[in-house]
């Protein structure tokens, strides 16, 4: 975690499998450096769920304070509600990346995630 991580972020949002699950990938988004993000499906509502999701993931990375984090965390669980109750299924995993620079090789964390609608 990040030095201005204070642990609280979605803590205080819910005990359903919605707010666990965006603990989760709060927590993953984070750790990682860069966000693979893909979509399998074609509907309208799965391609704005997607970019919903994306976006939320990505503030959740970029945040630098505790009420831009709990603000990611909403996103993404309310996202994910939505996602359940379409029938969709999101899958997430991190994976080092290694970067050849400058001062050698570096490793970079990358979040991927996709969303399959059926």
């Amino acid at each position: 975690m990040r030095d201005n991580d204070n642990g609280a972020g979605c803590a205080a949002m819910g005990t359903s499998d919605p707010a666990k699950q965006a603990e989760r990938l709060v927590a993953l988004a984070r750790e990682a450096r860069l966000l693979e993000f893909a979509l399998k499906g074609e509907s309208d509502v799965a391609r704005r769920l997607a970019t919903e999701l994306e976006a939320a993931l990505e503030l959740a990375m970029d945040a630098e304070s505790p009420d831009e984090l709990t603000t990611a965390c909403a996103s993404i669980e309310a996202a994910l509600d939505q996602i359940v109750s379409n029938g969709m299924q999101l899958s997430a995993q991190m994976a080092d990346m290694e970067v050849d620079g400058v001062l050698g090789t570096a490793r970079m964390p990358v979040l991927t995630a996709v969303l399959s609608a059926n």
